[in-house]
């Protein structure tokens, strides 16, 4: 029905019945399916993220037996989880902070609703969480937000640096002190580049909201009228 390139060189299809996708799920046809596309093509289910609000930073996320927990406690199918990681790097972290934000990938949409729904119990707390909708992507080289390229196709001689602006790789800041950040897409002092609260980020966020049919919905629509 459609199909979409993503930033990373993967394609992203749309097919136009149910049926179509359970026959494309078949092996030995996904086999016939992707040798079209080289002898390294492979094709990958879709997968569904869930970010998870103020979980306490005691949680391993590359943990399997504290993830298979909380599929035990909350209801999931053994396996339902696929991966799960925090949302920011623990580095950036502020000094003493307890909770953080993560994302947790799931195999199926009634297993990210029945998270949307209920939450997930972890580390003694239970938290909840909202759908992960599609991001504008930042260039990591000029920190670009307009999406029309990666870092490995930028021109640009120098690399920019996320957190302070100036002209090295983001890894090499010694900037720690956020009164000394500087965005490279606001021109100004007070936030990074890699900030939430960047309004360009926030600017293109909301232009990304309003084209993505997910973000209409709280669930994952699937054949259960409480969904849609």
């Amino acid at each position: 029905q459609s199909a979409r390139r993503l930033p990373h060189g993967g394609i992203l299809y749309e097919l136009d019945s149910v049926e179509s996708a359970k026959w494309l799920s078949i092996p030995s046809h996904r086999a016939k399916f992707a040798v079209n596309f080289g002898s390294n093509a492979t094709i990958k289910n879709r997968s569904f993220h869930v970010l998870i609000k103020n979980v306490p930073t005691s949680y391993d996320p590359s943990s399997i037996r504290t993830n298979t927990d909380i599929e035990t406690n909350g209801g999931l199918k053994p396996g339902a989880i696929t991966k799960a990681k925090w949302i920011k790097p623990i580095a950036r972290r502020k000094t003493n902070q307890r909770t953080a934000h993560a994302i947790i990938t799931l195999k199926t949409k009634e297993g990210a609703n029945q998270i949307l729904r209920f939450g997930i119990s972890t580390e003694g707390k239970k938290v909840f969480g909202r759908k992960l909708l599609p991001e504008p992507t930042r260039c990591l080289k000029c920190q670009s937000y307009d999406g029309s390229h990666v870092a490995a196709e930028r021109t640009q001689d120098h690399d920019t640096c996320g957190t302070c602006g100036a002209q090295h790789r983001t890894a090499a800041c010694k900037v720690d002190d956020p009164n000394y950040y500087q965005c490279a897409n606001c021109d100004c002092q007070g936030h990074a580049s890699w900030s939430r609260d960047c309004p360009s980020f926030i600017s293109k966020w909301e232009s990304f909201k309003k084209r993505s049919e997910d973000s209409k919905y709280r669930y994952f629509p699937t054949e259960d009228p409480l969904t849609w």
